[in-house]
């Protein structure tokens, strides 16, 4: 038989370590659900011109394909049009329910001076018929360990 001190000290090991693996489990796979969530952009759905500044809206379709629900997902991203950079966007507060694709819609204002460099191509790709690419990179950011930290993944997205 151990003497009580033993038992004491067992029980507290055993305490302190099935949570411990528990959250480590739990964070672990919050973390790799979200390296696995990919963007496209799938529609441009207005160009919106003002005198010295233009507002692009378009839809990113989402998805995740894991077995976890995403929560709190947020992005920041620089957007490039025909490998021009035109400006910055942002979007927070998405969640999205594990093995589904949701589409978001985000709207950005951008200055003519960063549009002018893609215009060319813009215009060569209208008279040939072919579509123009908008790509955006960034990174995207969700809440894990039930909301107690973040983890986050760089990613690519594109119209094409």
């Amino acid at each position: 038989m151990m003497p009580k001190t033993y038992q004491l000290a067992s029980l507290i090991t055993l305490a302190i370590l099935i949570p411990s693996l528990f959250l480590g489990y739990t964070y672990f796979a919050d973390a790799d659900a979200i390296q696995k969530i990919y963007a496209d952009v799938d529609t441009i759905d207005q160009i919106n011109p003002k005198i010295t500044k233009a507002t692009i809206i378009f839809t990113l379709n989402i998805t995740n394909p894991t077995t976890r629900d995403i929560t709190d997902l947020s992005s920041t991203f620089d957007i490039f049009i025909q490998d021009n950079y035109v400006g910055k966007g942002s979007f927070s507060n998405f969640s999205i329910p594990a093995q589904t694709t949701k589409f978001k819609q985000v709207s950005i204002t951008v200055s003519y001076g960063g549009i002018a460099d893609s215009a060319v191509d813009i215009f060569t790709n209208w008279v040939s018929g072919q579509d123009t690419t908008l790509t955006i990179e960034g990174t995207m950011t969700a809440s894990v360990l039930f909301g107690l930290t973040t983890a986050s993944h760089s990613y690519t997205a594109s119209s094409t």
